[in-house]
Parts: C-alpha cells; structure tokens; sequence
C-alpha cells in the first residue's frame, strides 16, 4: 500500500471507533491536480484512495477520522475509487454512469474492504449517494453495488 498523507483539516481523535465504510469516487485528477492533492486544496480527506492500475494509497490511517462524508466523518472510513484520467464535474458524472471500474481496480478495493471489514469489525457499507442523497451521485449507476455488497461479505 502506498502512502499520500491527507491531514485532516479538524485533527479527529485517535482510535475513534467506526460503523461503516463508505464507498465514493473521483476523477483520478482534477484539473490539474492528482485526486490525493485535490482533496488536500480543499480541506478534505479520505482513508484511501484507489488508482485505475489497483494501487491503494492510504491517505489516512484507519486510527483516525477523515472529513470524507458530511456527518458521517467521525463513524466512517471513507475510500475514493478514482475515476481514470482528468475530470471536472461534468466529465465525471458521466463517466460513473458507465462501466469505469478497472478489473484491478476492483479486486484492491474488495480486498481493502475485506480487511476493514476484518480488522475493525465494521458491518454496515453504504455508498455515498445513500448517505447524502440528492447532493451526492458516486459511485454512480456504473459501479456494480449489488456484486460488490456480496464479493466484500466476510
């Protein structure tokens, strides 16, 4: 696992406890920044963060909270599945609308949270949608929700 420090702009405690994993996407980059250092310009975090080639970059460690979900970051892990090449907006809504996932993609993001699901007992995984509907579209109608409910079942 790689990893691209995310600070987390409100410094949440040591070993806080979470309840469910969130699943997002990204634009692998944004403008002309990296996904990792987009989240860094504004004052937002993730635990990980999942490249098309299926590297893991750990952005936070699990021991901490992470501004990922608007109130869910003190309950939560939070991975952004990257959406391959640069995006604004736009592009990306479009983009999560198709098949975008890599094979590789998949496989990391299933064994990560696998081993979330293992080391810190966490039962409960919602996409970002479900907990922020009408604001929020990811990981959009292209990513297969009902399969990866049941490949990450441990």
């Amino acid at each position: 696992m790689q990893k691209a420090p995310n600070p987390s702009p409100f410094g949440f405690a040591k070993n806080f406890k979470p309840t469910k994993i969130v699943i997002h996407a990204m634009g692998e980059f944004v403008g002309n920044l990296s996904a990792a250092d987009f989240l860094r310009s504004v004052e937002l975090s993730a635990h990980a963060l999942v490249t098309p080639s299926g590297v893991v970059i750990e952005a936070r460690a699990v021991q901490f909270g992470a501004y990922h979900a608007r109130g869910h970051n003190t309950s939560s892990l939070g991975v952004e599945i990257l959406v391959a090449g640069v995006h604004d907006y736009t592009t990306f809504t479009k983009a999560i609308k198709t098949d975008w996932v890599t094979q590789q993609q998949w496989d990391a993001t299933v064994e990560l949270v696998r081993m979330w699901r293992e080391i810190d007992g966490v039962d409960k995984i919602v996409r970002h949608s479900d907990i922020s509907p009408g604001r929020k579209v990811d990981p959009g109608s292209g990513f297969m929700w009902e399969r990866f409910l049941k490949e990450v079942s441990i």
